[in-house]
């Protein structure tokens, strides 16, 4: 494994190295990074900024607002916390977050702090959520990113993100700061910045990684990268189309998805959004396009949403339950 050191607390120029490192440098060994960043709004690729973000409070305590490449839900993140990164070069289209989080899981309990994994992506202690992850696919490359938090704003991330009520319902909370907690109530004693520190010596003795440096060519390729995929533009960017009707639904193990569209004159589907924070590596333009034109009948739709998904799954979901949802 390769350790890449970041010190930069900018998350854009941070995604963008996780991109360039996928798609430009094309490590032929597994990588580890180790971040951290200003008080940011991570939104999943999927999900609409408008229902997650409580922009208000967001703009007036100038809060960075990014989106993700890959799925998952909105997260809150400063330097009371870390990111990390693990990318390996492997094929596949299917979520599978049991690898990276046995590495995080490991190296927590190294340094004295115990924490599990709940049935999804997150990491918890005692019902009580200090992580969670989100993974997205390039070819040849599986990339696997999460949050800890140690001594992160919760009153922060409490304002600036908002509950999906169907997620509170199902998970009987009524806001974020009750499912969160800090790692430091384990280690008070702790700064975050030694928690980070004692958290990379530990990562680095389990994987046997070699440190490397960045090179000038790599740095000089990031800001074009990081203008282009992580904008704040780019994450409150929503279609401002209409639809006529909207699905929506929580399921366990898979999440939030929401199915938004509009029929024709010859009750045809028209438009057509999937939106939600689930996990898949889906392309949704191309999902949306092979089912718009087509008749809004079960026959119809069922065997090109099954074709799609089969394609690319959507972690956990059934074709047939999209299929019921739609109708």
């Amino acid at each position: 494994m390769i350790y890449f050191p970041v010190d930069s607390l900018d998350v854009r120029h941070n995604f963008a190295l996780e991109y360039y490192l996928m798609t430009q440098r094309k490590p032929q060994e597994p990588v580890l990074l180790l971040w951290s960043t200003r008080p940011t709004v991570m939104l999943g690729k999927y999900q609409s900024a408008q229902n997650e973000l409580n922009l208000p409070f967001i703009k007036q305590h100038q809060i960075e607002i990014v989106r993700r490449l890959s799925g998952g839900g909105t997260i809150y993140t400063d330097q009371g916390g870390c990111q990390f990164t693990l990318i390996w070069p492997e094929r596949g289209t299917s979520i599978d977050f049991s690898k990276g989080l046995q590495v995080i899981t490991s190296a927590l309990q190294q340094i004295g702090i115990n924490a599990q994994t709940d049935s999804r992506n997150d990491l918890v202690i005692d019902g009580r959520k200090v992580s969670g992850s989100a993974q997205y696919m390039m070819p040849g490359y599986r990339l696997h990113h999460g949050s800890l938090l140690f001594d992160s704003n919760l009153d922060w991330m409490s304002h600036a993100l908002r509950i999906d009520p169907l997620k509170a319902k199902a998970k009987q909370i009524k806001s974020v700061h009750q499912r969160t907690v800090n790692l430091r109530e384990q280690q008070p004693s702790w700064t975050a910045a030694e928690f980070k520190a004692r958290l990379l010596k530990a990562l680095l003795k389990q994987t046997n990684a070699q440190t490397r440096s960045l090179s000038a060519d790599d740095e000089s390729a990031l800001p074009s990268l990081a203008a282009k995929y992580f904008s704040e533009d780019k994450a409150l960017a929503s279609a401002s189309q209409q639809f006529d009707h909207q699905h929506k639904t929580y399921l366990p193990g898979v999440g939030i998805i929401s199915l938004s569209y509009s029929l024709d004159s010859d009750q045809k589907l028209s438009a057509l959004s999937l939106d939600g924070d689930f996990f898949s590596n889906l392309n949704q333009q191309q999902f949306t396009a092979a089912l718009i034109g087509q008749p809004y009948k079960a026959s119809v739709l069922s065997p090109i949403i099954d074709q799609q998904l089969k394609q690319t799954p959507i972690k956990g979901l059934k074709a047939q339950e999209l299929t019921a949802l739609l109708f």
